[in-house]
């Protein structure tokens, strides 16, 4: 082979798709080189390198300058006022190593990048390897594992965000609106009179006429007035905006729904399983108005068999019909503190797919039969009707369990017990196993008729909780093992392992907390180190510390594993009627079941649902959570003009000589004690070099120690809490 045969060569193998950065003997491997060309490959090498054709990176490995330019498409996202670039799936890059990308398969963009592009906007993007500019002053070369990637936005494909939601200020001309930067610009300037009713600090809807790309600025007309911010309703009103949510069906999609019959046809039966005589429950929230899984469990010898059914949602709703583009659209439902934008029409969700008592449903079952190690030796598929006998509230099954009431119904109050042994079996395995113990507590609001904030519950994890997820993690994992090992074309829930360069700052940070983590690179470590956190003063920061540290979880069209729950197969089956991914997962489930069904998606489509519904979830998340903080700084100001304030258990994070930082762990809320609000009982000092608080009868407040406390004041903006003391 002539050296410039093989150079050419060398350049066709680094350029060819799915191409990873590889050292020298993994590309004359790859290229199939003998080892007698081994040197002139190293100066063809070379020679790509002083040409800046190549690049090396980290650990020598080698790969062209340019990469995919002009091919890769994606979403970009905005994280602490930085933008990234998310590929789509089958085309994610794997060297956030130098490009400082958030997680791996996203990369950063610079402002002078980005051509306006915003978060939540579909882009085409064109990268490359740069190396720094060198210094003047710079007596040596960069060093070549300095190099990073550029990524430059050469066309916006669709905008994120149809409307842009924010405050109207009275300046200029007409007027202009104050956005967040981030699902809005920070500022846009109104084209077109106000409405006569808008006053300045009002909330509006306004509709994009002009983007700010370079030096323009944002442009737009108001389609809509919200109201006040501080009136009840109007801020969950204004995060379904921003987030793009809507709590109304097309007129389309609710005649469709309204044509499907409310009956069950005797032929639809013959070719199902009837469990309508058979002991099968739900057991879910209190406030829960759909019922998409319920279970069975049958003792047999040493073995179990658990049943578990899932609203057979597929039955009803058909590939390419208005029902399933708008479900695929919304991707999921969500759950807002005082409502539920569902992601079918109410009449399926509420009505016909949920499995109520006493009603006939029908079903995909999952039935496995598991031995006294915790295994799954045999997995059975089935469609099914069934006809729940019992609806408990995971209070009513938590009653049961530890002997303090009865469901009304002996052998359901059997079967729960039988449940629960299966349940801690398998709760066990999967510990030894190595899957993370990342259980926190969920706040959930409580509101009145009028969706005004009157008190919080918190959700912990108890034994009816963990029943129930016991039982769908399993379930979810068998149906995986077998949609994969049948190679049917399915939607997988994957959590990557988290990145090493993250885990190692996390382990310096537990550090400063006394916490030896060792390297953290081991499920075992990081399950020795949550076990630490446990009962820690900061146990709830550090927990949101090492969430962070995480890799999040999202939907894939390949079975790439989850590393959270230890689980090589994994998928989303249990909840069809409030997530897209279980249904296309139902359609695929079909083929296993042996019953007839519609033609399943290529992978191209998979691909594309799969990152759009990734998608769909992360912007239900920050809607949620936003709504969250909102309704609850609202709850606190509530509390703070009440006569007699609730009192909470908070923790002092620092001490400075103005007052205290502190957190109340229950509301996850942050806020301030002022030195000037501690008790006048007693003399308090500030002790500067303890960094602590002190008082002349020996009582001290340092990180760490524990107060009750009142909120006094609260700062809409940023749900900043003044609190006071009640020592």
């Amino acid at each position: 082979m002539s050296s410039s045969s093989l150079i050419e060569d060398l350049y066709d193998y680094l350029s060819a798709p799915g191409y990873e950065p590889q050292e020298l003997a993994e590309i004359a491997k790859g290229m199939g080189l003998h080892p007698s060309q081994r040197q002139e490959l190293k100066s063809a090498l070379a020679k790509g390198l002083l040409q800046g054709k190549l690049v090396k990176l980290r650990k020598s490995l080698y790969m062209l300058r340019t990469l995919r330019e002009g091919e890769l498409k994606g979403r970009m996202i905005q994280r602490a006022g930085k933008l990234f670039f998310v590929p789509d799936a089958g085309t994610a890059l794997h060297l956030t190593a130098i490009n400082g990308g958030e997680a791996p398969g996203s990369l950063f963009v610079a402002p002078y990048c980005s051509k306006g592009a915003m978060d939540g906007d579909r882009v085409q993007v064109s990268v490359r390897v740069k190396a720094p500019l060198r210094c003047h002053r710079q007596k040596h070369r960069p060093q070549i594992s300095e190099t990073r990637l550029e990524v430059r936005v050469l066309e916006i494909l669709e905008r994120g965000h149809s409307r842009w939601v924010g405050t109207y200020k009275s300046t200029g001309q007409y007027g202009h609106m104050v956005g967040d930067g981030r699902t809005s610009p920070a500022l846009v300037r109104l084209k077109t009179p106000p409405p006569p009713e808008l006053l300045p600090g009002m909330v509006v809807v306004v509709e994009p006429s002009g983007y700010p790309i370079g030096n323009s600025e944002a442009t737009g007309r108001i389609v809509q007035v919200l109201g006040w911010p501080e009136d009840e309703g109007v801020q969950i009103t204004t995060i379904m905006h921003k987030y793009g949510l809507a709590d109304t069906f097309p007129a389309d999609v609710l005649e469709e729904s309204e044509r499907i019959p409310a009956t069950i046809s005797e032929q639809e039966l013959i070719h199902r399983d009837d469990w309508r005589n058979r002991c099968v429950i739900t057991i879910d929230p209190e406030t829960a108005r759909d019922f998409d899984d319920a279970i069975a469990v049958t003792r047999n010898g040493s073995n179990w068999e658990l049943a578990v059914h899932i609203a057979d949602v597929s039955h009803y709703v058909h590939p390419g019909s208005a029902l399933d583009e708008e479900a695929r659209q919304r991707g999921n439902s969500t759950y807002l503190p005082d409502r539920v934008l569902p992601m079918l029409p109410p009449r399926l969700c509420d009505g016909i797919c949920s499995l109520r008592q006493g009603e006939d449903r029908l079903t995909r079952l999952c039935l496995m039969h598991i031995n006294r190690q915790g295994k799954v030796f045999k997995a059975e598929f089935r469609d099914a009707v069934i006809c729940s006998r019992k609806r408990l509230t995971y209070p009513q099954a938590l009653e049961v369990l530890q002997g303090k009431g009865t469901s009304g119904d002996e052998e359901v109050d059997a079967m729960l017990h039988e449940a629960d042994k299966l349940a801690r079996l398998l709760r066990r395995k999967r510990f030894e196993a190595g899957a993370l113990r990342l259980d926190m507590p969920e706040i959930r609001m409580i509101t009145d008729d009028s969706g005004a904030p009157v008190d919080v519950e918190v959700e912990t994890s108890d034994e009816a909780h963990q029943l129930v997820e016991e039982f769908m993690l399993i379930a979810n994992e068998s149906v995986a093992h077998a949609l994969n090992a049948h190679q049917l074309p399915a939607i997988y829930r994957v959590h990557e392992a988290p990145d090493p360069a993250k885990l190692s700052e996390l382990a310096q940070e537990l550090k400063a907390y006394g916490i030896k983590a060792g390297t953290l690179a081991t499920r075992e470590e990081l399950n020795a180190v949550m076990d630490k956190i446990e009962g820690h003063p900061d146990e709830d920061i550090l927990k949101v510390q090492l969430l962070r540290a995480m890799m999040r979880a999202r939907y894939a069209p390949d079975a790439l594993g989850h590393f959270g729950l230890a689980k090589g197969d994994y998928c989303h089956f249990t909840s069809p009627i409030r997530r897209y991914a279980d249904l296309v997962v139902h359609r695929a489930f079909a083929r296993l079941s042996g019953t007839p069904s519609a033609p399943l998606p290529s992978p191209g489509t998979l691909a594309a649902i799969a990152d759009h519904i990734s998608e769909t979830e992360r912007n239900s998340a920050a809607a949620e959570s936003e709504a969250q903080q909102s309704m609850m700084a609202r709850f606190l100001e509530l509390q703070c003009e009440s006569e007699s304030p609730r009192v909470w258990d908070a923790v002092v994070l620092a001490c400075w000589p103005q007052g205290m930082a502190v957190e109340v762990p229950l509301l996850k809320v942050k806020g301030f004690v002022s030195g000037a609000d501690l008790p006048d009982d007693t003399s308090w000092y500030f002790e500067r070099h303890a960094e602590r608080w002190t008082s002349t009868d020996a009582r001290c407040l340092y990180p760490g120690t524990k107060l009750k406390v009142i909120p006094t004041r609260v700062d809409a903006a940023t749900g900043f809490v003044d609190f006071k003391p009640r020592l």
